[in-house]
């Protein structure tokens, strides 16, 4: 049984989903993004109507996180 420094089961689970997102990028990448990108749909808000310059940084970075996934899922 493989355990990180804590000593808890819930590694062997953290370690079996870091494993899967990883082959499911490698053997097929554009699923995997569209997958994302419609989560992301139903999870993070969109921002088509507030004025750009007037956005925080977090709003930019989720901005930019959401043009990421679209560009890769296409």
């Amino acid at each position: 049984m493989i355990l990180l420094g804590t000593g808890n089961s819930e590694d062997i689970v953290l370690i079996v989903c870091i494993l899967f997102l990883l082959l499911t990028v490698i053997i097929n990448k554009k699923l995997f993004f569209k997958v994302l990108a419609k989560v992301n749909k139903l999870i993070i808000p969109t921002m088509m109507q507030k004025d750009f310059s007037n956005l925080k940084t977090t709003d930019k970075l989720i901005i930019a996180y959401r043009y990421w996934v679209t560009k890769n899922s296409l």
